[in-house]
């Protein structure tokens, strides 16, 4: 058992959701009270929020945060879905799952895989991916599979799906979508998981769910520790042209690593055993934190966000210029555009 704060009010949405998941295991308790509880969880992870926060200020030795979007400050020590090796994240973070995708209270999972999980289904497919086009390793990836005709692959852009918008972003039924993107996951071998906007994916752990072999190409991603990764087939993203040959080279291994990674899936990410995952995370950020490297880390702080905002804007002004230069030759941007 441990007893958690978790920083916030009932209107924040970060909060809402981090307590409904939370307040589900019973190996985890909440408290109002920050000077009682064991660790301090601060639900709105930006730095400005933190440095604003009242419990940071009076327990910062115990304040940690926890986040399953793309988005990481590293100010705090952190539980992170898309945590990535670093100077920031080494011996201050660690990698969870994406837990507000695998509940459906909160919203944001995929209501077809509860439907569809013990359907009987054939497997047309090797390996397939659905997605959009969210970084250069997709949009290599979709151009790349453009030129080859392999009848047992589907790899297909979705960039007129908005997944986290309420209605996909106007253009498509969501349901519909929802349902298409577990039937042809489900049809498969193998599931492609490239990195996306962050290192990290949901359709890594919605795979395992359903008993489907990830093959992941995420070169940063820090995997969960704690759990044996040797079900998935890890890709390098510089070896795009080999992926094919990669994958048919493990064909006849599809069943005993699918039937691997529910088993870990249900270990360790499922509704019966998340709770003592992230008890056993949580307690780990403790005992590995170090005051003197926190103190280090925040006095640099401001040079390393001037520096990554920058970066930012760099990306940003690149883009429009590459994409300029194309328009002003005549010629059309030869990969698929999201972001």
């Amino acid at each position: 058992m441990i007893l958690l704060h978790v920083t916030g009010t009932a209107d924040e949405r970060h909060y809402r959701e981090l307590t409904g998941v939370l307040a589900q295991f019973d190996n985890i308790s909440l408290t109002d009270r920050p000077d009682q509880a064991e660790i301090v969880v601060l639900s709105d992870g930006e730095t400005a929020a933190i440095r604003k926060s009242e419990a940071f200020e009076r327990f910062p030795e115990k304040c940690v945060t926890i986040s399953d979007s793309d988005v990481m400050d590293y100010y705090v020590p952190a539980l992170y879905a898309s945590n990535y090796t670093g100077f920031l994240s080494h011996n201050r973070a660690l990698t969870c799952s994406p837990y507000t995708s695998l509940f459906a209270e909160q919203g944001k999972r995929n209501a077809w895989i509860d439907r569809l999980i013990d359907e009987p289904m054939h497997k047309t497919l090797l390996y397939s991916f659905m997605g959009g086009s969210t970084c250069m390793l997709r949009k290599r990836l979709f151009h790349h599979y453009k030129s080859l005709d392999l009848p047992d692959v589907h790899v297909a852009p979705t960039d007129y799906y908005k997944h986290w918008s309420p209605d996909a972003g106007g253009k498509v039924d969501k349901s519909a979508q929802q349902r298409l993107y577990i039937e042809t996951m489900r049809a498969s071998k193998f599931a492609l998981c490239p990195r996306g906007a962050s290192p990290s994916s949901i359709r890594m752990f919605e795979a395992m769910e359903m008993g489907i072999a990830p093959v992941v190409m995420a070169d940063t991603w820090i995997p969960v520790e704690g759990v044996d990764w040797s079900f998935c087939l890890f890709v390098k993203e510089g070896q795009l042209d080999q992926l094919d040959a990669i994958v048919r080279s493990h064909e006849d291994e599809w069943q005993e690593r699918g039937a691997t990674a529910q088993r870990v899936f249900n270990e360790h990410f499922g509704p019966a055993s998340l709770g003592r995952t992230l008890e056993q995370q949580f307690r780990q950020l403790q005992k590995q934190r170090s005051t003197r490297r926190e103190r280090l880390i925040h006095a640099i702080y401001p040079a390393r966000h001037a520096y990554a905002q920058g970066k930012v804007v760099a990306r940003k002004h690149l883009r429009a210029l590459v994409l300029a230069g194309f328009r002003l030759a005549g010629r059309k941007f030869p990969y698929e555009l999201n972001r």
